[in-house]
C-alpha cells in the first residue's frame, strides 16, 4: 500500500503540472506494474538543431492495452518545477527540441486503458545552443579582440570550431587586448522584456580598452563600457575584469573597483568607484584576485599596501581586513606590492559555526627592498585575515615566476611559468618540478587550471591543466590531465587557432557564477 500511495502522489503532482487541455484519468489497478526500459538516464541536444529520439519499452502485468503520454518541464535552479507540456501521445518519441538552452525533464507515461493504472519515468534533457556549450578562448590580434569557440557536442573533446564568432554576430570585434573571461547566471538584463530586468546568463569578455557583457545564448552583445556603468560611458584601461562575489558582482578598472550589489533589485549597471576610505585616498588595486560566489573577495591595494574588501559586496568604501594574533606581516600598511593573489579552497565549520573559512596564496614584493618577494599563506575567516609569510629564496624557480595558477580544491601545489617552461611548486614542503618545457619558438601566454564537473552528463567533467601558448600569428592551446598533481606527458588535447591567446573558459548550461573561482 506504501507504494500505491507513493505512485498515487507522483501522479496527482504530474496531473497538477498539466496543461488545462491535456485532462486524464490516472487511476491505478490493484496489483499493477508497468515495467519500463529503453529510457537512458539523461539525454543531451541543440535547441533548434537536433531531435531527441527515444524508443522505450513498456509491459504491464495485467491484460490491456496501453496507451502513451510524453511530457517535459523545466527544472529551475532553485529546483522548483515548472508546469509540464506535451509534447507527444505516441509510444517513441521523435522530438524536435527548441526549447531555451537550460535543464529540463522529459516525463514518459504509459497508461493501461483497461485498468487505468498509469506508469511513468522521467530523464533529465540538457539543452544548449550552439553558443552555450563549449570551449571559449579570449584572442586579439594586437588591437582588438575576439573569441573562438571550440564545440564539444559529445563530450569535452572537442569537434569543431567557431572563428571569430563574436565579430561574426556582432559584426564588430572588441576594442583593445584580451584580458579575461568569466561567467555569470545573475546578471540583470531586459533583452527579453523591455519592462523586466532579470537574470541571464552571461559571458564578460575584458580587454584593455572595453568590458562586453554577452549574452551566452545568442552570443548578441548586451552592454559594453559605453552604457555598463551608472552614469554614462567611462575609459577602460589596464587589467580589467568582471568577477563574482558572494552579494555581489564586481568590475576591476584601471586598478579601481565598482560593484553591483546582488541582493536587492538592479538593472545590471555598476555604480560609483568604491573608495579607499572616508577621505577618499588614493588607491591602485593589484589586478589580481581573489574570490567565489561563496565569499567576499580578498584584494590588495599596492599603494597602501593593504588587503582590502567591499564587506558583504554593499557600501561605498573599502573594508581592511583585521589581523589575525598571529600575523607578523599585517593586512594594512604593509609596505608591499601584489605579484599575484589566488583562490585555493574553503574548509566547512561545523556546528556552532555553520560558515566556512577560505584558502588562498598571495606573492608580495617588498617596497624597501625589491629583491625580497614573500610566498604569504592566507586564511579568510569572516573579516578577520591570517598572513602567513615565507620569504621565497632567490635561487628558487618560483622567485623569478610569472603565470602563476593555483590548483583549485585539488593537490597543494602551485604552477608557475619560469623562463618559458611550466613548473609546480609544492606549497607544504617548497619542493619545486619542472613539469612542462614549451617546445620551439612559442612562448607562455597563460595558464590555467580549470575543474568542471557535470553529474548528468559526466563525459564532459575534467580537470586540467591548460597551458596558452603564442608562436607567430597564432596560438596554441593545450589541455593536461595530472597525476598525484602531475602533469601527464602528453596533453590530453591540443587547439589552435590565430591571434594572441589570453584567457580560456568552458561554458555548459549547468555552469554558472559559483562553478569557478575568480583569479587570473
Amino acid at each position: 500500500m506504501r507504494k500505491l500511495y507513493y505512485y498515487a502522489a507522483v501522479l496527482l503532482l504530474l496531473m497538477a503540472f498539466s496543461c488545462a487541455k491535456d485532462k486524464g484519468n490516472y487511476d491505478y489497478g490493484d496489483g499493477e506494474f508497468i515495467e519500463i526500459s529503453g529510457i537512458e538516464t539523461s539525454y543531451n541536444a541543440i535547441s533548434q538543431k537536433d531531435t531527441v529520439k527515444i524508443a522505450p519499452v513498456a509491459k504491464s502485468n495485467k491484460e490491456g492495452e496501453l496507451e502513451y503520454r510524453w511530457g517535459i518541464y523545466e527544472t529551475n535552479v532553485q529546483g522548483r518545477v515548472e508546469p509540464l507540456d506535451t509534447i507527444a501521445r505516441t509510444q517513441n518519441l521523435s522530438y524536435f527540441v527548441k526549447e531555451e538552452a537550460k535543464g529540463w525533464v522529459l516525463v514518459f507515461m504509459a497508461r493501461n486503458k483497461k485498468t487505468g493504472y498509469t506508469q511513468y519515468k522521467t530523464t533529465s534533457l540538457t539543452v544548449s545552443t550552439l553558443f552555450t556549450r563549449g570551449w571559449y578562448v579570449l584572442k586579439d590580434d594586437g588591437t582588438n579582440s575576439d573569441l573562438d569557440l571550440y564545440l564539444t557536442p559529445q563530450n569535452n573533446t572537442v569537434s569543431g570550431k567557431m572563428e571569430d564568432v563574436y565579430s561574426q554576430v556582432n559584426g564588430q570585434k572588441i576594442q583593445g587586448t584580451g584580458v579575461f573571461l568569466s561567467f555569470a547566471t545573475n546578471y540583470k538584463t531586459n533583452i527579453l522584456n523591455p519592462n523586466v530586468f532579470a537574470n541571464t546568463r552571461t559571458l564578460f569578455a575584458s580587454t584593455s580598452k572595453d568590458i562586453q557583457a554577452i549574452g551566452i545564448n545568442t552570443m548578441k552583445y548586451i552592454r559594453n563600457r559605453e552604457d555598463i556603468f551608472l552614469g554614462g560611458a567611462r575609459p577602460v584601461n589596464g587589467a580589467a575584469a568582471v568577477f563574482n562575489g558572494s552579494a555581489a558582482t564586481y568590475i576591476l578598472n584601471d586598478n579601481q573597483l565598482f560593484n553591483i550589489y546582488a541582493m536587492s533589485a538592479n538593472s545590471g549597471l555598476f555604480g560609483n568607484r568604491i573608495m579607499m576610505d572616508g577621505t577618499n585616498s588614493p588607491y591602485a588595486l593589484s589586478k589580481y584576485m581573489f574570490s567565489s560566489a561563496g565569499t567576499d573577495p580578498i584584494l590588495f591595494d599596492n599603494t597602501s599596501g593593504s588587503f582590502v574588501t567591499l564587506g558583504n559586496g554593499s557600501g561605498s568604501v573599502f573594508t581592511v581586513y583585521t589581523d589575525a594574533a598571529t600575523n607578523t606581516l599585517k593586512t594594512k600598511n604593509n609596505n608591499h606590492t601584489a605579484l599575484f593573489l589566488g583562490y585555493k579552497s574553503s574548509v566547512y565549520l561545523p556546528a556552532p559555526d555553520y560558515y566556512s573559512r577560505y584558502i588562498g596564496y598571495a606573492i608580495l614584493q617588498d617596497k624597501t627592498d625589491p629583491a625580497v618577494k614573500r610566498l604569504c599563506y592566507l586564511v579568510k575567516d569572516k573579516f578577520v585575515l591570517t598572513v602567513t609569510p615565507e620569504v621565497i629564496n632567490p635561487s628558487s624557480k618560483l622567485y623569478d615566476a610569472s603565470h602563476y595558477t593555483l590548483l583549485v580544491e585539488d593537490e597543494n601545489l602551485l604552477y608557475f611559468v619560469n623562463n618559458n617552461e611550466v613548473y609546480s611548486r609544492n606549497l607544504s614542503n617548497g619542493f619545486e618540478q619542472l613539469q612542462y618545457a614549451i617546445p620551439g619558438s612559442e612562448v607562455v601566454t597563460f595558464i590555467k587550471h580549470l575543474k568542471y564537473t557535470e553529474s548528468a552528463s559526466p563525459g564532459y567533467s575534467f580537470n586540467y591543466i591548460i597551458v596558452g601558448t603564442k608562436s607567430g600569428s597564432e596560438y596554441k592551446i593545450r589541455m593536461f590531465n595530472k597525476v598525484s598533481g602531475n602533469l601527464e606527458a602528453t596533453p590530453v588535447q591540443t587547439i589552435t587557432g590565430k591571434g594572441n591567446a589570453n584567457s580560456i573558459i568552458y561554458i555548459a548550461p549547468s555552469v554558472s557564477e559559483y562553478t569557478y573561482p575568480s583569479s587570473y
